[in-house]
């Protein structure tokens, strides 16, 4: 009965790890994405602006 116990607590635990690393991947997919579209329009603004003189590079 012993081993039972410990064997179904290591796959609730792997279970836990799994669902934790699919969180944190998605959790990092969204920061990514975010970053690339906030970097893409502080690029379209910059170029924007500089097309219409009002900053210099």
């Amino acid at each position: 009965m012993q081993t039972e116990n410990i064997t179904s607590s290591k796959n609730t635990e792997s279970t836990i790890q799994q669902e934790n690393k699919q969180e944190l991947n998605q959790k990092t997919a969204v920061q990514f994405s975010l970053s690339i579209a906030l970097g893409v329009i502080t690029i379209i603004l910059g170029a924007a602006t500089a097309y219409y003189g009002l900053i210099r590079f």
